[in-house]
């Protein structure tokens, strides 16, 4: 990790190398970006908090900081393997802000850490499954009712199969086909589960926390604007 924070950070010819050769996955990746932002930044979201716009951009600066930093500072086991909390810093995004600023904090950290921490050649892909560990819990948190344990469980569970055994499986067999197959990645499931499993349980601690925090915030504001 600190040999390539010291050596390959910011070499952006070598991390964004494969536009060259895969360039089609990132005009996917452009036209997804539009599509969301699209849905969610145009389309008038239900309200959860009282956030202003304001104090949602500053969440989203402060937990796309975070998510960056749980990927520069993951624990690789492999290069279709690392261990990071970024699932963790998705749901409090989405569970405080959003599906749209979700998915925008997670895609964001992904690439700043890419950037910073490169495991190779950027690959828009798993961009786009780091982005939905945001906008998962954003949807169920904001269009569904019911109990918020639940509701956790059930934004893990979706994660897991989607992500992990979907869409990150999909990019490193779509970005490497000489070097990745199918049945070559599937064994690393149980450990992604597990990893998901951590995440799930951290995240159950701190839906009793949270509310308060943006509840909090959501007063102090309410008494500077009066």
């Amino acid at each position: 990790m600190f040999y390539n924070l010291l050596i390959n950070a910011f070499d952006f010819a070598a991390i964004f190398k494969t536009i060259r050769t895969k360039w089609y996955y990132y005009v996917a990746l452009a036209v997804f970006l539009i599509l969301l932002f699209s849905f969610f930044f145009f389309k008038k979201q239900p309200k959860r908090y009282g956030l202003t716009k304001t104090q949602k951009i500053c969440y989203v600066s402060v937990l796309a900081a975070l998510a960056t930093v749980s990927n520069i500072f993951d624990i690789k086991i492999s290069d279709e393997f690392q261990i990071s909390l970024v699932a963790t810093v998705g749901f409090v995004a989405g569970y405080m802000l959003g599906g749209g600023y979700g998915f925008a904090v997670c895609f964001i950290g992904d690439l700043l850490g890419a950037i910073i921490n490169p495991h190779g050649p950027y690959n828009p892909i798993i961009g786009i499954g780091t982005g939905l560990w945001g906008l998962i819990p954003g949807v169920a948190f904001f269009y569904f009712k019911g109990n918020e344990y639940v509701k956790t469980a059930i934004s893990f569970v979706i994660g897991f199969l989607l992500v992990s055994a979907g869409i990150n499986i999909v990019g490193f067999c779509l970005m490497y086909p000489t070097y990745y197959t199918f049945e070559a990645l599937l064994p690393t499931l149980p450990l992604k589960l597990v990893v998901v499993l951590v995440n799930c349980a951290v995240c159950m601690g701190l839906i009793s926390v949270l509310p308060r925090i943006i509840k909090r915030t959501a007063i102090e504001n309410s008494d500077n604007n009066q």
